[in-house]
């Protein structure tokens, strides 16, 4: 997914739905564009993320029962990974649920 094609989608449902909110969310690492609507299955929320590219994951633990498991995740500084995500609000819930994208089409 890239920035040009965010823009579209992002006019597409300014011009079809009823926007609730619009603002960025700070991920650790990187961030989101949030855009929360009212789509055809009620309270819907379109998330662009953006976060850099992970290059390594190093896993730290010891053989001992009960010791820890810690993960190190090592990032590019250069490259960045740009998705999609869309959640539908639950009112029995009262919760986000992911929409599996994939299924959608």
């Amino acid at each position: 997914m890239t920035k040009d094609r965010w823009q579209e989608i992002k006019a597409q449902l300014k011009k079809n739905f009823e926007i609730f909110d619009e603002y960025q969310e700070d991920l650790d690492p990187g961030e989101a564009e949030v855009v929360e609507f009212a789509g055809p299955q009620g309270k819907m929320m379109a998330k662009f993320v953006t976060r850099p590219k992970v290059l390594d994951k190093k896993t730290t633990y010891s053989n001992r029962a009960g010791s820890g498991v810690r993960v190190d995740y090592v990032y590019s500084e250069e490259d960045f990974v740009s998705y999609l995500e869309a959640f539908v609000f639950s009112d029995e819930r009262n919760e986000w649920r992911k929409l599996e994208i994939e299924n959608l089409f």
